[in-house]
């Protein structure tokens, strides 16, 4: 691609560039300019004002309401004279470029941790456990081949140039499940490591991945009446809001359930290992939140890795069908664990992402004061749900209660592994910036689960798989938590003094809980919560005893957390 300043036409006609704002990150103002309108979208070039050569074109296609197909659309693109295709799917953005703008560096990513905006990531969340995993990336054979902006991500969720199962396909996977992807933790890893290796290998991927990320279908979901991401739930002037779970008369149906189907022609099949006439699925769900490329815009700060974040933190917000309160607060998820903790994940990058970017005139990335009031309302609307959840008489909110969850389960078994590969990243985070609540819940299900029950018993209870029983057909056979605990040890095999039997991973990110509640009480973050300490203890002799020996394979790097 040629160096800037260029030209840019889009089929045969000559677009015009109209200055339009200034975004500042910390890695200096980035010009942008509109393009204009082009077929089912709109287009618009983004420059760096320390790199006049560098430019990028992005092209928003709008998303249609109802449509669950997975089409492309191909933009014939020239610039400066060379010609290019650039294809884009409904509800998102894809951008090509002259190369990288910044190159990403690790010491902005200590810098991050340092100020902390994310946390540490090391192999010290391995001391004590039977398996320690090797700091490397893992690249999809697509990912090695680039970023191809004439085609499609790839040719299914599952198989693609971002990483393996950004589906909701079950299993335990790098991507898609957590707070951070395992490559996105991988690259923090290596550059707190000084892994020069790893981290530029991993950085080049999460650059492959930040921008195909935004071409995701129905992600980045763009405004037809203004220069920026529609809001899902207290639209802007002219939007309607619109939702990606379940159904809403009053909002417009944007989820993305569709096949892309490989035409005979399509130049890149062999590429993508795709079958002409062949269907392949692109499903995605907000129980398993797409959460690649927060590390490769802390080490950037690329305006266009800041517009990904804002558009996972908007499909989070997407799934609460309900819509805002009829005051125009947000509101946020209280079921199903681990989507109600992606919100809060998405929000700590969303708020990230407000306190260190700005446009100039409001357009390209939401204002800070939305994006704000978007997460003050979630804590609070949270808070709300929680207290009127702990003072329900019902049994699901009582047995809820009791058993610490962090929101309403309506079934005879609460998750055993949710709260603790989903949640407490974001939660000491938040608590770090004088928000310690939802941590102080998450210690207090460990404590309950690790302190007073213990070992592998305290993982699953009385039940099996994912499930922790805390009902019995429907009734509540306890009346309070001592009651609780006897009813789940009453005639159960499981041992309460070692984890054999338990999965690694789960066991591991529930020690790992305990210890971040732990350290943000000594720093004052977070009132003490009673028995903490003693649940440590209990968790490392269980381990001293045996170790757990189920699922060992699936400990990752995305599971090296640790505390400041």
């Amino acid at each position: 691609m040629p160096s800037g300043p260029v030209s840019v036409s889009v089929a045969g006609t000559r677009l015009s560039a109209a200055a339009m704002d200034t975004i500042t990150t910390p890695t200096g103002t980035w010009p942008v300019s509109d393009l204009g309108p082009v077929s089912g979208g709109r287009a618009y070039m983004f420059g760096l004002a320390s790199r006049p050569t560098w430019w990028s074109v992005c092209i928003v296609r709008y998303a249609v309401p109802g449509d669950t197909t997975v089409g492309e659309r191909s933009y014939a693109i020239s610039v400066s004279g060379v010609e290019t295709t650039l294809s884009v799917l409904g509800g998102s953005m894809k951008c090509i470029d002259n190369g990288e703008p910044i190159a990403p560096s690790m010491d902005r990513i200590r810098a991050a941790v340092t100020a902390k905006r994310v946390m540490p990531y090391s192999s010290a969340a391995f001391a004590g456990w039977p398996k320690s995993p090797t700091l490397e990336t893992e690249r999809t054979t697509e990912n090695r081949a680039g970023y191809v902006p004439g085609r499609i991500y790839g040719r299914s969720g599952m198989n693609n140039a971002i990483a393996y199962a950004i589906t909701g396909a079950g299993g335990e996977y790098g991507s898609s499940r957590g707070f951070i992807s395992g490559d996105d933790a991988v690259m923090i890893a290596a550059a707190l490591a000084g892994n020069t290796t790893v981290f530029n290998d991993a950085a080049e991927q999460a650059r492959i991945q930040t921008l195909y990320g935004l071409s995701l279908p129905n992600l980045a979901i763009w405004s037809e009446n203004h220069n920026q991401l529609r809001d899902p739930q207290v639209p802007l002037a002219g939007d309607r809001p619109y939702v990606n779970e379940g159904t809403s008369t009053k909002a417009d149906q944007l989820g993305n359930e569709g096949e892309w189907c490989a035409p005979d022609d399509y130049p890149w099949l062999s590429q993508i290992g795709a079958t002409a006439g062949s269907c392949y699925s692109h499903t995605r769900d907000e129980a398993h939140l797409f959460n690649h490329g927060y590390a490769y815009w802390l080490a950037t700060g690329d305006p266009r890795a800041a517009v990904l974040q804002q558009a996972i933190a908007a499909f989070a917000l997407a799934s609460v069908y309900q819509g805002a309160y009829s005051d125009g607060r947000y509101r946020t998820r209280f079921s199903y664990q681990r989507t109600t903790m992606n919100v809060w994940s998405a929000l700590w990058k969303l708020q990230d992402v407000a306190e260190n970017a700005s446009s100039s005139n409001g357009n390209i990335l939401w204002s800070r004061a939305r994006a704000l009031k978007m997460v003050g309302d979630v804590f609070a609307d949270w808070k709300a749900q929680l207290a009127k959840m702990d003072a329900g008489t019902s049994v699901y909110e009582r047995s809820s209660s009791i058993f610490r969850g962090i929101d309403l389960n309506s079934d005879n078994a609460y998750s055993n592994f949710m709260i603790q590969l989903y949640g407490p990243e974001a939660a000491y985070l938040f608590a770090s910036k004088g928000e310690p609540a939802m941590l102080k819940r998450i210690a207090e299900n460990m404590v309950l689960r690790f302190g007073k029950i213990g070992g592998t018993r305290g993982v699953y209870g009385k039940g099996s798989g994912s499930g922790f029983l805390v009902l019995d057909g429907g009734t509540m056979p306890y009346t309070d938590t001592e009651s609780f605990v006897a009813w789940t040890n009453d005639g159960n095999a499981l041992p309460a003094d070692s984890f054999d039997g338990a999965a690694l991973h789960t066991v591991q990110r529930a020690y790992w809980s305990l210890k971040l509640a732990q350290d943000a009480v000594k720093r004052g973050w977070m009132d003490a919560v009673p028995g903490i300490d003693d649940a440590i203890a209990r968790m490392e002799a269980a381990r001293s005893k045996t170790a757990p020996n189920k699922d060992t394979s699936a400990l990752a790097w995305k599971h090296a957390a640790v505390s400041f």
